[in-house]
């Protein structure tokens, strides 16, 4: 079980590095406020977890708009 986790880890750890690098983010404190373009990485149960955007007047509307029964986006940063 510790292995899986630790793998895990380090996939997700991966994956967000190889996103990160692909566009600018601002990921500042006050960019979740932002209305525009926001980034997450989308975890969801059972695999098919992926990085995407959506529009919003901030992070947290943005959020809601990528959020399902199985799926939970983590705020990466505002796209710039």
């Amino acid at each position: 079980m510790k292995k899986m986790v630790g793998i895990l880890g380090l996939a997700l750890g991966a994956s967000l590095m190889v996103s990160s690098s692909a566009f600018a983010l601002d990921s500042s404190f006050d960019a979740m406020s932002k209305a525009g373009k926001h980034s997450f990485y989308v975890w969801c149960t059972g695999g098919g977890s992926s990085v995407k955007t959506a529009d919003g007047a901030n992070a947290k509307e943005a959020q809601a708009k990528l959020a399902t029964g199985n799926c939970w986006p983590v705020w990466q940063g505002l796209e710039g």
